[in-house]
């Protein structure tokens, strides 16, 4: 992919006062480049009978064709309470929206695991966020080894998009998003297991909200790096050969593909508070994979 970093924002010194003014990605379109084809798309059309009527319309459940529930309460850094309930997620307008309640902090994470799952290629999700402190929004991927069942971290995780809801600066803040990967350092077995992770943000031009913008959030996976970006913007760049480990890793290799994940997750470090704002919405558009063409002898 070649990426180019234009700046959309711009300074105007007008008596001696600095202001930032006119950052604009509502027309951005994105272009994975010439080399690549889309192979796989949700659009969120609407597939079977309505499940619901939510804000005065019908309501669908996502494609099950493309994705999966996980439920249950989450351990570690999480409050939250999966469930697979229209009133989580569903399907309306053309747009896939996850709602994260102040209820029992019930929400939803849409796996597409034994579904869609890819090695390779450009992956991309046009997202409007959520907000708030302890709102925890993701558009992921997680391996999957279909053979001999490792698990994570030894499978590898790509974290195209996080964002910790907040006005704290830098991590829990409502204009950063966060790219990170994880990996298991020590074994390509389970045992030992420890979870390496390099991540890195990127933050607004204008520092207003990612909730004020519908953007493109994407990665590119090949056999030598991992890329990420958001819209035009590339803030992430990795050797996937992972030269800095102990040991030689397999996670992003292709000896495995990776699921597609999209969540609303609530935090415990810091948990909402009496500033936070119910429900919280995950608006996403579309999500596209895309692969290189096959080139013709």
């Amino acid at each position: 992919m070649t990426s180019i970093i234009i700046t959309l924002c711009f300074l105007v010194v007008s008596n001696g006062i600095s202001q930032v003014i006119s950052w604009d990605p509502s027309n951005f379109t994105f272009n994975p480049g010439d080399s690549y084809e889309l192979v796989w798309q949700d659009e969120f059309e609407n597939v079977g009978p309505s499940k619901a009527i939510i804000d005065g319309k019908p309501a669908y459940s996502p494609n099950p064709q493309n994705w999966a529930h996980v439920t249950g309460t989450s351990a570690g850094s999480r409050l939250s309470n999966f469930t697979d309930s229209i009133y989580n997620s569903y399907v309306q307008n053309d747009q896939l929206t996850i709602v994260a309640m102040n209820e029992g902090y019930q929400t939803a994470m849409l796996t597409s695991v034994d579904l869609q799952e890819f090695t390779f290629g450009v992956f991309a999700a046009k997202i409007k966020l959520p907000f708030g402190v302890g709102i925890w929004p993701a558009w992921w991927m997680w391996g999957h080894d279909h053979e001999t069942g490792l698990n994570w971290p030894t499978v590898g995780e790509i974290d195209i998009l996080e964002m910790y809801g907040g006005t704290k600066v830098p991590k829990y803040n409502d204009a950063c998003s966060h790219a990170t990967i994880h990996w298991n350092n020590e074994s390509n077995t389970m045992n030992p297991v420890n979870n390496k992770a390099i991540g890195t943000m990127w933050q607004t031009p204008d520092n207003s909200s990612l909730h004020n913008h519908s953007l493109v959030y994407w990665t590119e996976w090949t056999s030598t790096n991992i890329t990420i970006g958001v819209n035009e913007f590339v803030y992430f760049n990795i050797n996937t050969t992972l030269p800095e480990s102990i040991n030689p890793v397999w996670a992003f290799t292709g000896k495995w593909p990776f699921r597609l994940i999209l969540d609303i997750s609530i935090n415990s470090m810091p948990p909402p508070d009496n500033t936070t704002v119910w429900p919280q919405k995950m608006i996403v558009d579309w999500v596209k994979v895309y692969q290189k063409k096959t080139k013709l002898l």
